[in-house]
């Protein structure tokens, strides 16, 4: 006989263990029990014995009347309810010692899309760049002091000194994403930097989101020309954000509003002034995962046909199937490590570098004492590749 304190986060393990999660990455685990879901996501380690050892969200239909529920019965609030990015979250402390997590969309939320909502991946992505920005180890600080411009009221107070940013770091991000992409950014960022230094005549950012590298870098731009391609829900967010905050938008940047759907890159970005036979830059980074697998040959091929030789390409790509939990944005495209030099070469490129995450961790997320600030996400490599035509 189980007595009514013993927690029921062991009986449930054991019943949805014969089960394969709808949803399993480093960030987090999602089961469906009956008609509720069961999201599992790793903690620190070793977690403290008065956590509990696991902390464990439930999805329901109204997370405020849950919340109120629970507190009425004998709840201690841990986390009262608030909204990170396109969910609600909360947390309260049972009357056994338990601790219950809360997951929730808005009531009446419309099932969104890109073309009709900014992307709430893009959000996410300038959120943890913030966040990294207030990262108090210089070694790995985050170098985007413009990323906060693109967020939430709400998010904006997770970043208002270094303890607030702490505990975002350690209670509200995955520590291999927040790697990640510390990696991916310094990646990226160096070989833009190389390209404005060498004075590129273009560069081209394929589904540029909320970077800021234009702006960022503008006093290390001379003559080159910037086009930052996007859906439009994004991009308009991005421009009244950018206003809002005062930036300046560099007199040689280009925005060239896309519907992949039914326009064609080539026809957007010629008409906007792009000059196929100059050397180009393009950077493609956190879209390639998203697209089917014909939206990224067709991607590959316009760069091969309508760019110089020696014009570049850099990208991250997922190597491995990986279920998205945004409906939105579903990954739909993977290629393992083991076949991705063999597919770029195939579509006309030379490998410059190709890095896995232990490359990552050895060149960006390394401490002076050695240690790593992180781990990265496993599943994610980094190219750069050449035009070979």
């Amino acid at each position: 006989m189980v007595s009514e304190n013993y927690s029921p986060i062991f009986l449930l393990k054991i019943n949805i263990l014969t089960t394969q999660p709808v949803f399993d990455s480093p960030i987090a685990a999602i089961f469906i029990v009956g008609d509720c879901s069961l999201s599992l996501v790793q903690g620190k380690d070793p977690l403290p014995e008065n956590t509990g050892r696991m902390e464990v969200y439930w999805e329901v239909d109204d997370i405020d009347a849950a919340y109120n529920k629970l507190i009425e019965n004998g709840a201690q609030s841990l986390v009262p309810v608030k909204q990170i990015f396109n969910i609600k979250i909360a947390k309260v402390i049972d009357p056994f010692g338990n601790t219950i997590g809360l997951s929730g969309k808005n009531l009446g939320q419309e099932k969104r899309t890109i073309e009709d909502h900014p992307s709430e991946t893009a959000m996410t992505v300038a959120f943890y760049r913030a966040l990294a920005n207030k990262d108090d180890r210089e070694e790995i600080k985050g170098p985007d002091y413009l990323a906060e411009s693109f967020l939430t009221d709400e998010a904006k107070k997770l970043l208002v000194d270094s303890n607030s940013s702490r505990s975002a770091i350690n209670n509200l991000v995955s520590s291999q994403l927040y790697g990640y992409l510390i990696a991916r950014t310094a990646f990226i960022d160096e070989i833009f930097k190389t390209a404005c230094k060498e004075n590129i005549p273009q560069i081209v950012f394929l589904g540029a989101g909320y970077d800021t590298r234009a702006y960022r870098y503008n006093d290390e731009i001379f003559d080159t020309k910037i086009f930052e391609v996007d859906i439009k829900s994004t991009q308009q967010k991005k421009i009244n954000d950018l206003n809002k905050a005062g930036i300046k938008i560099p007199a040689g940047l280009t925005f060239v509003e896309i519907n992949f759907k039914n326009e064609k890159l080539e026809d957007i970005l010629l008409n906007a002034g792009y000059d196929k036979n100059r050397k180009t830059l393009f950077i493609w980074e956190g879209v390639m995962y998203y697209l089917t697998h014909e939206a990224v040959d067709g991607t590959l091929h316009f760069i091969i046909h309508n760019s110089c030789k020696d014009s570049t390409v850099c990208f991250d790509y997922l190597n491995e199937k990986l279920e998205s939990i945004n409906e939105a944005e579903p990954f739909q495209f993977w290629i393992s490590k083991d076949n991705i030099e063999s597919f770029i070469t195939e579509h006309g490129f030379k490998i410059i570098t190709h890095l896995d995450s232990n490359e990552m961790e050895k060149r960006y997320l390394k401490l002076k004492d050695g240690s790593l600030a992180a781990k990265a996400v496993t599943r994610f490599g980094f190219i750069h590749a050449s035009v070979n035509n």
